[in-house]
This record gives C-alpha cells, structure tokens and sequence, in this order.
C-alpha cells in the first residue's frame, strides 16, 4: 500500500538496493544502464507511483522540459510515423519531458525560436527547408535516420540496420523463385528511400538482374498505382515476376492491383513491402515486410534527445548515435509457387 508521501528516486533505489544516480539514469534514459536495469526501475517506479519533479528539474537545468517532433509533410497516414510517435511520447514521459508536434506544414519562419530542450525529425529530407534551419539553430537536433548528404549535421542520429534487411528479403524472394524484380519508389528524398533503392540496385547488379524501378508521387492515389501495376505485368520480356514497394500503404494498392489483373499474389508473382505493419500480416494474402519496430525506434530517438541535451549542456560536441536492428517478416505473399 502506498503512503501518502510522494515517492522518490531514493525510495526507488532502496527498493532494488542500487544508487540513486543509477536510477536516475534509468528513468531519465540517461548514462549507461543496461535494458534490463532500466525496465525494473520503471517498474518499481510505477509499482511506487513514482512522478520526476520536471518543474524542479528544468528551473535547476533552466530548461523548457519539452521536446519538439518534426514529421515529414505527407506522414500522419502513415502508420509506421504513428507507431514511432508513440514511442517518442511513451518514452519522453518516463523521462518527465512532454513532446509537442510541429506541423507538417511547418513554416520556416520561426522555427529558430522553439521553446524545446531538443528536436526530433523524422526522416529529414533533402527537400524540406524547416529541417535545414532546425539542424543549423540553437537547439540540438536528433535525426530519426541520418540526414542526405547535402544537409548540415545533427547532434545525434538514430537508424534502423537497413541494408542487411533489404539483402536479406531480397535473398529470400530469389529463393522463392523470383527472377525479375520491380520496386516501386515514393518520391522522397530521404536517407531512407536513397538507401532502399541503392540497396536494391546493388543486389541486383551482382546477380546480374535488370532492375526496374517506378518511382511514383507521395502520397499516390490508388489508380496511379494501379497503372504503374499494370504497365509492370504487361511486359512481355522477362516478365515481371515480383514486386517490392517501399511503403506499407502502398503495398496494399500493389496486391488489390495485382488480383485484378488475374496474378495470383504469393504464387505467380511475389509482393513484399520495406515497413510492416499490423494491417500487413491481416490481409489476405498476409504481406511480407520489414519489421522496423518503430516504437523502440521512437524512444531510442528520446533517449539520444536526452544524451544530447546533457551533452551540450557540458559542452561535449560528439554526436550521439543509435543503431537499431530490424527484422524480415516472411507470410504468404512470397511463398512462392504451390504445386497442383
């Protein structure tokens, strides 16, 4: 049972008999604390009731206690955005911080003058001025993958294990019996999208493989994508044997596509996706992806954002970064072939 005293860092310590700095560092997301200690921190602090003064805490640091989240324009739909900002939200309360979203359509106008301890962006892209004025102000930033060369440098960068994914999926679709590849591309100008496409170049050049790329809109309504589907399978040499779209959304329109058109999606042709999500593994057929585990992604973000604000707060100028691995999920979509 509770008292009706307010828990404190020091009950929380006495509780797993460790320091109190350790348990700090384990709520804060600061210092290094392994995975484990910190989850038995977190439980006990819940177990306690446990609530970090912030108001005490910013006047001491003379900080704002909030943390700024820039998305790219276009990405509230998505999914994989959605799951990584609930990360970043999950994760910046444990550490006692709030985060408050920037629009999308964010005017540059301004932005040098956010009352936030740190930034998070999202995917920066090459395009997008607001990300370049955020990543030359005052305010550190932490990039959600690394910027586009082109771009200044942030004070920390998180990224998921990209390219041994890709080859991997890539590998397991030629297993299946795939010869004849197509991806299909947002027109985004991102670490992400560059990666994916060169990745995807790559492997194909080293087996000798035209690859065919369609780079589309972003967002692409579902009869542009339909049309590139179509011109895909229309093909008459080395026909079209598998299709890979690098978003989750986008996927979905490339197999309802595919079916219309009488192509058999898992058997005679292979569709797999670069982002999973929930609604990938309920479809019909369920759709190979990627597995990016965006909430980790999120709150791995949170704490490079802490590590950095303490960092410039001693004036160590080294960047923070964070490796995160992902995971091929592989479903119906590219089973391959089914005897008769």
């Amino acid at each position: 049972m509770r008292s009706d005293r307010a828990a404190t860092l020091q009950d929380i310590a006495d509780r797993l008999g460790v320091s109190r700095s350790t348990a700090s560092f384990a709520i804060t997301g600061r210092g290094r604390v392994s995975e484990e200690m910190r989850r038995r921190v977190q439980e006990v602090a819940a177990e306690l009731g446990y609530r970090p003064n912030t108001v005490a805490r910013n006047l001491r640091g003379a900080r704002t206690g909030m943390i700024a989240l820039r998305l790219p324009p276009d990405s509230t739909a998505m999914s994989y955005y959605m799951e990584a900002t609930f990360g970043i939200v999950e994760e910046a309360d444990r550490a006692g911080m709030i985060v408050f979203m920037l629009p999308t359509e964010q005017r540059p106008e301004g932005v040098d003058q956010l009352p936030a301890d740190a930034v998070i962006a999202l995917d920066p892209a090459l395009d997008d001025p607001v990300v370049h004025l955020l990543l030359s102000g005052r305010v550190p930033v932490i990039t959600g993958e690394p910027v586009p060369e082109g771009m200044p440098s942030p004070r920390g960068e998180v990224t998921s294990d990209h390219e041994p994914a890709v080859r991997e999926l890539m590998d397991h679709l030629h297993q299946r019996g795939m010869a004849h590849p197509a991806i299909v591309l947002p027109d985004l100008q991102s670490h992400w999208a560059f990666t994916v496409r060169d990745v995807f170049a790559a492997w194909c050049a080293e087996q000798g493989i035209r690859p065919r790329v369609v780079t589309l809109p972003h967002p692409a309504a579902p009869e542009v994508i339909h049309g590139a589907v179509a011109d895909l399978l229309r093909e008459q040499d080395h026909p079209v044997d598998a299709i890979l779209s690098v978003s989750d959304g986008t996927v979905l329109s490339v197999v309802t596509s595919a079916q219309s058109l009488g192509r058999r999606v898992g058997e005679d042709l292979l569709v797999a996706a670069f982002v999973d999500s929930e609604v990938l593994a309920l479809a019909q057929p369920s759709i190979t992806a990627i597995d990016l585990h965006p909430r980790e992604f999120g709150r791995r973000c949170v704490r490079a954002a802490l590590a950095a604000i303490d960092a410039a707060a001693a004036g160590d100028d080294r960047v923070v970064r964070e490796l995160v691995p992902v995971a091929v999920q592989r479903r119906d979509s590219t089973r391959g072939p089914v005897a008769r």
